[in-house]
């Protein structure tokens, strides 16, 4: 029992310091350790625990040569309170660098039987190593970090500042011991959550980023993981969310390719709209290929699914929901599309017609069409619904404009009687 009693202290010490402090700080980690997969390197902090005719434990660190002390049970000290405690000294040091967890606590077993028979040896991670890291290439903060080997890729990136506009997120090379590691694809990691293209560090390891070989522009109607603003009209409270970002082009990336990587396409986007702005170098000029996103999306036309080149811009107009309203109203300018309203119906959102509308020859332009609107059409978005004046409506016009040139004509006959 009092074997027990003084384990439990020990073990009590590691966690949590006397005095009232707060127990050591733990590093937050994704899942636990897999004592079979986590191999022990200098820094790691372990409590060796062992148990059977004799029971006790202690802390231990990996040395720099990669070993681990065995501590031994010598006698007792007294303690500031006059209490026997029991006292351990080092007898001997074991090499477990490189081993997992589990291979470790083998080789010490083994290791500690040529002192004690009949005990069991336990390892237990309590503090994990820190290392050097070192990223270089296209990153914001080229340098060296600390980092700890359940740190992954894209932490250390992070922590220098995060990829250039220039910098490839498909091609970094991972490099140990003076080899590429892998290649890494970080753009895989961050759309499909593969953690195969975002492995674990080790200290030594250095992290490239090259320059990107190829990108592309998508601006328009895509949610974006580029460079967001809002569109605002002038005369409304009317919103649309529109994109500009650049994205690295890797080898046969496609259209749908590059849509995926902007973010996806906005339910606003004019689908049938869609275009490539591409150089022609012999001309030295940009020409448009139309992309029909519709019959990608909805008809799986492949032929739409165009090849992407180098320095292209892919534009993505969002539709129009606007109506414009233009001529003789109160309050012209351009509303908010309602789907199944008429003309009338804008004009009257518009504050209706002034005294010198000519609402039988008013019309609504769409696109090249001229649409009458004597019989109230129903207007789509985009529309154009102009209200002309009307000639002389009342007799007050006539007196205006005969008022108009009688007065400087009465003004000259005054003139020539001088």
């Amino acid at each position: 029992m009092l074997s027990f009693i003084i384990s439990f202290i020990l073990i009590g010490q590691v966690i949590a310091p006397t005095g009232g402090e707060s127990p050591a700080y733990i590093q937050s980690i994704e899942s636990p350790i897999n004592s079979a997969e986590y191999h022990l390197l200098p820094g790691d902090k372990l409590l060796v625990t062992v148990t059977g005719k004799v029971n006790y434990s202690y802390n231990a660190l990996v040395t720099y040569e990669g070993k681990i002390l065995i501590n031994l049970p010598v006698g007792t000290i007294q303690n500031e309170d006059g209490k026997l405690i029991p006292h351990y000294d080092a007898v001997n040091s074991i090499k477990i660098a490189g081993l997992t967890i589990d291979k470790a606590k083998d080789t010490l077993s083994k290791a500690f039987h040529a002192y004690l028979r009949d005990v069991s040896v336990n390892l237990t991670l309590i503090g994990i190593r820190n290392g050097i890291i070192l990223v270089t290439g296209e990153v914001q903060n080229p340098g060296s970090y600390n980092a700890t080997p359940v740190e992954r890729v894209s932490q250390l990136i992070f922590k220098a500042g995060g990829i250039t506009p220039m910098g490839s997120k498909a091609n970094i090379k991972l490099i140990r011991n003076d080899s590429v590691q892998t290649e890494i694809n970080i753009e895989k990691f961050e759309m499909e959550g593969d953690l195969s293209n975002n492995p674990y560090v080790e200290s030594g390891d250095i992290i490239f980023v090259p320059v990107a070989k190829g990108m592309i522009t998508v601006k328009g109607a895509v949610f974006g993981r580029g460079e967001t603003k809002l569109r605002t009209s002038a005369l409304t409270t009317e919103k649309e969310r529109v994109s500009e970002g650049v994205y690295e082009l890797n080898p046969d990336d496609r259209v749908s390719t590059m849509i995926t990587k902007a973010g996806g396409i906005t339910p606003w986007a004019d689908l049938s709209s869609a275009y490539i702005e591409r150089l022609d170098i012999e001309k030295g000029i940009r020409t448009k290929v139309a992309v029909d996103l519709y019959k990608l999306y909805f008809r799986n036309d492949s032929a739409q699914d165009l090849t992407m080149n180098n320095g292209d811009i892919l534009i993505i107009p969002p539709l129009n929901t606007l109506v414009y309203v233009q001529g003789e109203v109160t309050n012209p300018g351009s509303f908010l599309f309602t789907p199944n309203l008429r003309s009338n119906d804008y004009i009257g959102q518009a504050g209706g017609p002034t005294n010198y509308a000519n609402m039988r020859r008013t019309y609504v332009r769409r696109l090249n069409k001229k649409i009458g609107a004597k019989n109230n059409p129903l207007v789509e978005p985009g529309d154009i619904i102009f209200v002309p004046r009307q000639g002389f409506k009342w007799w007050q016009d006539y007196a205006t404009v005969i008022s108009a040139i009688a007065i400087p004509i009465a003004t000259a006959l005054i003139y020539l009687r001088q």
